[in-house]
């Protein structure tokens, strides 16, 4: 990481990365064909009730993940071997212990919950049979995730992308068994993706106990609160991702009240689009995180700069690639989730999308900018801008624009939280780019 030519390291971690995270979604998204294909709009909106809490859950797993990773690449640059394998120890075993417990605690709760965001009647009925098959096997997933990040930093990416890649083939071939041929409905795509998750343990755990790792399972050793220190540094990802659940209940609770069932519908197949360009934008800035730690903590600050002008220009592609196939084919993208006879679900979506698509714009720039910070230990910066990104403007704009423009000021909502971020962003990084961060070294 600290030698090799930035475009040969930029390809070598990206394109895995990329490709795993790919692999990923489009596991979701075939989750999503296959529902609003064989059990239909309903089904597509219980799986969206369901997705604040996973998200949640999945912020608790980035937290440990990021900020733990980080610490460790930062002690591979500076090589300091004797914490590493500790950190990742006590890392897997709080993130074992808090995932047990958050499921715990949603699962006796989820009466509340149905209660407080007004789920009744068949949405009820059709979320029940999804939701607490998933919670089971949350706990799989979120240490899978832990693993996965150190298995990257261990510098063995292509170990992660094969992990993925067979959680995903699996998760694919599992719905369309259990959907199509047993029809087993919601319950079905609730136990694939289940499986799904195990997969990513049973091919990710082999590599601890091999001779060439640098990390190991071992006795925990010393005072528990260093992992707290080091959630910090991932605590951006945390309120990225636990903003964005809070943010999905509110406009799912919009949505709701302003369109019925098929509006959470559409705004369920929008998030599977959005979903496309935020993944592949978070798969190049995720695999640059390990890369930035060391370099950072080696202050090869000419390579830092390198790295993030070529993930710069990636996901500017990207993001215009996206841009140009919601604008020119959105019927077709819509119909991959929907039955013929969902009309008025498809009506909502197309006119969601005329005023949601400049959000593909601005989007990846901003984790890229968010993880950079990360990397750099720049937690404070890094959270704030995640959390107007993902909770305060999104929401803020939601009531804002749906006030003065009303239905029309809802689809409104993404795109201008998205760009007003973006502004933001960029003046944040200025302030902290390789260049400033050099000359501060140089002057200590």
């Amino acid at each position: 990481m600290l030698d090799t030519k930035p475009l040969i390291l930029f390809f070598k971690y990206a394109i895995p990365s990329i490709l795993s995270l790919l692999a990923i979604s489009s596991a979701s998204i075939v989750d999503g064909y296959f529902i609003g294909n064989y059990v239909g709009s309903i089904g597509l909106a219980a799986i969206n009730i369901s997705h604040p809490m996973l998200t949640i859950l999945f912020g608790f797993a980035l937290m440990f993940s990021v900020g733990s990773s980080v610490i460790v690449g930062k002690l591979m640059g500076e090589n300091k071997k004797d914490e590493i394998s500790n950190i990742f120890t006590k890392s897997i075993i709080s993130i074992s212990i808090i995932g047990i417990f958050l499921c715990l605690l949603i699962y006796f709760n989820l009466e509340t919950f149905f209660n407080l965001f007004k789920v009744e009647n068949i949405l009820k009925e059709e979320t029940l049979l999804y939701l607490p098959i998933i919670l089971f096997f949350l706990p799989f997933l979120m240490t899978a995730i832990v693993l996965d990040y150190f298995v990257r930093v261990d510098e063995n990416p292509t170990l992660s992308f094969l992990a993925l890649f067979l959680s995903a083939l699996t998760n694919i071939i599992l719905d369309y068994l259990f959907i199509v041929k047993f029809d087993f409905g919601l319950s079905g795509a609730a136990y694939a993706t289940g499986i799904s998750y195990v997969i990513i343990i049973v091919i990710l755990i082999p590599h601890f106990f091999s001779k060439k790792t640098s990390l190991k399972l071992i006795k925990p050793k010393g005072s528990w609160f260093n992992i707290i220190n080091t959630l910090k540094n991932g605590f951006s990802e945390f309120i990225n991702e636990s903003s964005i659940g809070i943010t999905v209940l509110v406009f799912n609770y919009i949505m709701l009240k302003n369109f019925g069932t098929q509006g959470v519908a559409s705004y369920t197949i929008i998030g599977y689009l959005i979903m496309i360009s935020i993944l592949l934008s978070f798969a190049i800035s995720d695999s640059m995180q390990p890369i930035f730690s060391k370099n950072y903590g080696a202050r090869n600050f000419n390579r830092m700069k390198s790295f993030f002008k070529i993930a710069s220009i990636s996901i500017l592609l990207i993001e215009l690639l996206m841009t140009i196939l919601v604008l020119t084919i959105p019927e077709i993208l819509i119909n991959l989730f929907l039955k013929d006879s969902e009309q008025e679900t498809r009506k909502i979506t197309l006119e969601f999308i005329t005023y949601a698509w400049p959000a593909f714009l601005f989007s990846g720039l901003n984790i890229l900018i968010t993880s950079y910070l990360t990397s750099i230990q720049k937690a404070s910066l890094s959270a704030f801008i995640a959390i107007l990104r993902s909770l305060v403007l999104p929401i803020s704009a939601i009531f804002i624009l749906s006030s003065i423009f009303g239905n029309i000021g809802i689809f409104m909502a993404l795109s201008v939280s998205e760009f007003i971020t973006f502004l933001i962003a960029i003046k944040i990084f200025m302030k902290n780019n390789p260049n400033l961060i050099h000359l501060r070294f140089i002057n200590l």
